[in-house]
């Protein structure tokens, strides 16, 4: 059978999960992941009074390894990198373990340093978000990792032995939480935060990464009805977690199991991870609780990526690449989806000028609302608009807060006043009356310039703009042919006079005839 030479695949073995993922990349569309399978395994259970980890658990370890080489072996992937962390790093047996394994699967289990597995999660995070300057705690099964970052550039990290499953095992002895147990997980946790000096009273974003805390995100977005689709860059405050907590004070795993948007494998060890990062946050007095997507798994990818194409990866560029491979998905050349943006530019700041248009702060979301606008048409030509504004409130964009991203999908799905009050209806609590009306001018005068380019042959090179007492006129400098641009112009051109509300009047000159 021939090999999957474009897909790779990793093993990640954790304390809580082992999981499989086989990915490909490529500079165009970025990091595709194609399978992802999980096993919860919870390693860390099997930790017995010796410190080591049980027969039962070594088991469990390579059944599970061996179900993911068949899985490996039937889509032909042979590239494979596995790595451990927490559990088997910290398991007096752990050479042991590694030698039973490759012998009995054939698999290499590379076991990650405490600083190695920190740093994963922090490459992970500066390459997916445009935080310049957080903390990062990746809460696991078996380790609590965090660093602290500034511009970017990582200042101190440590590894605490302690994750949800442990502190389970360490302080709860029946399926629920006792407040007196509580107190003293949280007086472990305090005191152990505390050994940092570095980590006190920093007054800066948290950005947490693994499955507590993207379980607690997903709790979040559903206690509130939020109703952008996403998880990646999700914010909470302290507040938040000091809520979710006092509903969980005085739940049975039963109950938890029935809380939207917690996974039922995680009922038994979310108060320990939740009463973590409240700690957490009181020591750091973090200004919010950020979740991160992308976490251990991505960083060790990246690792790899950067060492081969270290140009792919800029760190002041994280929203631009990531653009790059939503437009490589779409098959949309990135320069070609620019076309017409100084036109467009001009006359936008030229209405800002004149206060037709409340001009966007963030200037970076008009470009890519520009080069995103009416992508839809590459799944339905009819439908367009639609399918944009789906795809784009559904989309992870790296670098893009939700509110933002909803902000580019307006503006990019624009048809007509009618279709953007549909589209803007649900969020009306995230985007004010204000931005309502600014959106809407904006949408409309993208709608026009690009319209205008039907044929995408930029023929338009420049435009002037003169301001008359019951009428503006636009002047666009052509090269070539421009009978389509002029007819589309002329249709399209009501979408601007209901910005002005007042007469436009449009004329095209062509350059040869200057000269």
């Amino acid at each position: 059978m021939e090999t999957n030479s474009k897909q790779k695949a990793i093993i990640d073995i954790g304390s809580n999960s082992i999981r499989l993922v086989v990915y490909s990349y490529n500079r165009t569309v970025g990091l595709i992941e194609h399978h992802n399978f999980k096993t919860v395994a919870r390693l860390s259970m099997h930790i017995d009074a010796e410190g080591n980890l049980s027969e039962e658990g070594i088991h469990i370890l390579i059944d599970t390894l061996l179900k993911f080489k068949k899985i490996l072996n039937d889509i032909s992937v042979k590239n494979v990198f596995a790595a451990a962390t927490a559990a088997i790093r910290q398991a007096n047996n752990r050479d042991i373990i590694l030698n039973e394994v490759e012998t009995q699967t054939g698999i290499d289990i590379t076991l990650l340093s405490a600083e190695q597995e920190a740093y994963y999660g922090y490459l992970a995070v500066i390459h997916s978000t445009n935080i310049q300057t957080a903390v990062t705690i990746d809460m696991g099964g078996g380790s609590t990792e965090v660093t602290y970052f500034e511009n970017k550039e990582i200042k101190f990290l440590h590894s605490f032995p302690f994750g949800a499953v442990s502190l389970k095992k360490k302080f709860i002895n029946a399926s629920s939480i006792t407040l007196e147990e509580k107190e003293n997980l949280i007086a472990y946790v305090w005191e152990q935060f505390h050994t940092l000096p570095w980590l006190s009273d920093l007054q800066i974003p948290i950005v947490a990464i693994g499955g507590s805390a993207r379980n607690l995100a997903q709790v979040d977005q559903q206690r509130k009805n939020f109703s952008l689709h996403g998880i990646h860059q999700y914010e909470l405050s302290g507040l938040d977690l000091q809520e979710i907590s006092n509903e969980f004070a005085n739940s049975t795993v039963e109950d938890l199991k029935k809380v939207d948007g917690l996974s039922s494998d995680r009922t038994d060890i979310i108060v320990p991870a939740l009463e973590t990062f409240r700690v957490f946050m009181e020591v750091v007095k973090g200004t919010a609780f950020i979740y991160s997507k992308k976490g251990l798994r991505e960083g060790v990818i990246l690792a790899q990526l950067i060492k081969k194409s270290p140009n792919d990866f800029n760190l002041n560029d994280v929203t631009t690449n990531a653009m790059r491979h939503v437009l490589g998905k779409f098959n949309v050349n990135e320069n070609k989806s620019l076309q017409q943006y100084e036109i467009f530019s001009s006359i936008y700041n030229t209405l800002s000028e004149w206060n037709y248009i409340t001009p966007l702060q963030n200037n970076h979301l008009l470009r890519y609302a520009f080069q995103l606008f009416h992508i839809g048409k590459k799944i339905d030509q009819d439908a367009y608009s639609q399918h944009t504004f789906y795809l784009l409130t559904n989309l992870t964009i790296d670098g893009i807060s939700d509110r933002d991203r909803l902000k580019i999908a307006l503006l990019a799905s624009y048809k007509n006043k009618d279709t953007f009050k549909q589209y803007i209806g649900p969020y009306q609590h995230i985007i004010n009356n204000v931005e309502n009306k600014q959106l809407r001018d904006i949408g409309a005068l993208i709608r026009f310039t690009k319209g205008m380019d039907v044929l995408g042959r930029a023929h338009i090179k420049n435009v002037s703009i003169n301001k008359f007492f019951d009428n503006i006129e636009l002047t666009f400098l052509v090269a070539g042919n421009y009978i389509l641009e002029q007819y589309q112009a002329e249709k399209l051109k009501k979408h601007l006079e209901k910005i002005v509300h007042i007469e436009v009047k449009l004329k095209f000159v062509n350059m040869e005839e200057i000269e």
